[in-house]
């Protein structure tokens, strides 16, 4: 009755009855979770409501948060059968409801609680002794998808459902895995959704579910209830022989597989997915994309996300989106603060693993060749660099890689490339970092990026001037050690590959008429 009464339209009554639900919760306490599927779908529209119903928002709001607490993760244990006894002195809501609430489906609003007669029934008499409660997470997601998909409701309702849905992930992952099937496609679109806080709060729910190590198996057991398992033809769960296969087999340190001990097995599928959603939806890539990576970066592991990405991007058949797509990447490895500690372990490339990431990002950044150049700055690889830019006199130049080379050569005035512009002091050790940033500025025209690259390179002092012992005795760079466990030949091989289909695509689209206004007459 209380549940029917806070859905009423009269304001008065359904304060009075929200009223009576928060003694109830905060008195009854565990008693009330069998009934949280239509206490939550009572409460959860009312979070949305403006000043004029602010009394009954702050009432919903201490029954929502004190339904939350009630959850814990003694929830999650088995489920152990009770006494015969004990089930039939306990009033059970499902089956008391049936007979007492047949016609109901969801309130009188025609609400998302498919199974709110189910969340009606009556207390136990206080003489009998009451069995231990058991949470049903069914009627509880039900509930959350359908408030989470309905993109009519309130902001602070759905965040609100996304609270609900990573608290229920902390306190009980190994039931809530059981419904992810069902919840992973909601959570997908709710990345498009306008409000930055919903993002952020979806996002959470999303890397618990990549990170948590109830994921871990590929079988996490049939739900509680019938109908909710759906989708699963786009959410194949990867086997740990899967990321293996998808390896490039025959180079040298390139094992791109994304196994990683800290994510579990649902964490290259989200990858897939997303990415999937940014080619599908190019406007949420470019407005939003950057912004839901970065935040990505410090929930989960900068370089598995990279290094996934990487290698799903490698096998991508939009040409012109894997381009983008690393374009986006490179902006972000390159100036996002998030992305710190994953930049200094790529500068180096002292240890196997850092070698390892080089090698698999250095493959998919082969589909935007000036990025290909930024990421050999970035790890010291001037020679390939220079090796790189020699290739460039064999593409086709257009505005897009001009405007490219532009923003490269103001990224190397940026704090981010300090260390490389101290490195021009060095100039007897460094010669084939002076070599490239001559090749980028004989490609520039001359422009505002070309006078400011021609001042930055006469400042590069006479080698003979600042000739030392020591210099003498230094090794290049191009000659470390530690570089020459990767094969630069096979991957100038794979560039040359990439970028000899990147102009086939753009000679079909010509011959289309689709892009011969980006063409630059030289």
């Amino acid at each position: 009755i209380l549940v029917i009464h806070c859905q009423t339209t009269d304001d008065l009554i359904q304060l009075t009855a929200m009223c009576w639900m928060r003694e109830f919760i905060q008195l009854a306490g565990r008693v009330m979770l069998p009934y949280s599927s239509g206490i939550l779908t009572a409460v959860l529209p009312c979070l949305a409501y403006d000043d004029r119903k602010k009394s009954i928002k702050e009432v919903a709001n201490v029954c929502n948060q004190s339904l939350m607490k009630l959850v814990t993760p003694e929830d999650d244990e088995p489920d152990e059968p009770k006494p015969v006894v004990q089930k039939q002195a306990e009033a059970k809501p499902e089956d008391s409801s049936a007979k007492q609430e047949g016609t109901a489906s969801g309130g009188p609003d025609g609400s998302c609680d498919s199974s709110f007669g189910g969340s009606i029934g009556v207390f136990s008499p206080a003489g009998t002794e009451r069995a231990p409660v058991t949470l049903h997470l069914d009627g509880i997601v039900q509930v959350l998808n359908c408030h989470l998909s309905d993109m009519a409701i309130g902001m602070m309702t759905r965040i609100a459902v996304l609270k609900w849905l990573y608290h229920l992930y902390i306190k009980t992952p190994r039931k809530m895995f059981r419904h992810t099937d069902s919840l992973f496609p909601i959570l997908l679109q709710t990345l498009s959704d306008e409000s930055d806080e919903v993002i952020l709060k979806d996002l959470e729910v999303l890397a618990e579910i990549a990170s948590s190590p109830a994921g871990q198996t590929d079988d996490a057991g049939p739900p509680d209830g019938p109908d909710l398992r759906v989708g699963h033809s786009e959410l194949q769960v990867p086997t740990p022989g899967r990321a293996s296969l998808l390896s490039t087999p025959g180079a040298k340190g390139l094992e791109c597989s994304p196994s990683t001990p800290t994510m579990n097995s649902y964490f290259y599928k989200f990858m897939i997915n997303l990415l999937k959603r940014f080619s599908s939806e190019r406007k949420l890539l470019e407005v939003r994309g950057a912004f839901i990576i970065r935040q990505l970066c410090l929930l989960l592991n900068a370089e598995n996300i990279f290094h996934s990405m990487a290698d799903i991007l490698l096998r991508e058949e939009d040409l012109k989106f894997a381009s983008t797509m690393v374009h986006t990447l490179n902006t972000i490895l390159l100036t996002s603060t998030e992305l710190f500690q994953l930049r200094n372990q790529l500068k180096d490339l002292r240890t196997p693993e850092s070698r390892n990431l080089f090698c698999c990002l250095y493959r998919s950044w082969c589909h935007n060749p000036v990025t290909t150049v930024s990421l050999c700055f970035l790890t010291q690889n001037y020679r390939h660099a220079y090796d790189l830019i020699q290739k460039f006199g064999d593409l086709e130049v257009t505005v897009d890689f001009l405007t490219e080379v532009d923003k490269l050569v103001q990224l190397i005035e940026c704090p981010i490339f300090t260390y490389l512009r101290l490195q021009l002091l060095d100039v007897k050790n460094n010669p084939y970092l002076i070599k490239a940033l001559y090749g980028l500025l004989m490609l520039l025209p001359q422009s505002s990026a070309f006078q400011l690259l021609s001042h930055r390179l006469q400042c590069v002092p006479n080698p003979e001037l600042l000739q030392t012992e020591d210099g003498l005795k230094a090794a290049p760079r191009s000659q470390n050690a530690d570089s020459l466990s990767i094969d630069y030949a096979e991957l100038l091989q794979h560039f040359e590959r990439v970028q000899k289909k990147h102009l086939e695509v753009r000679h079909q689209r010509s011959g289309r008429g689709d892009h011969l206004d980006r063409r630059v007459v030289l």
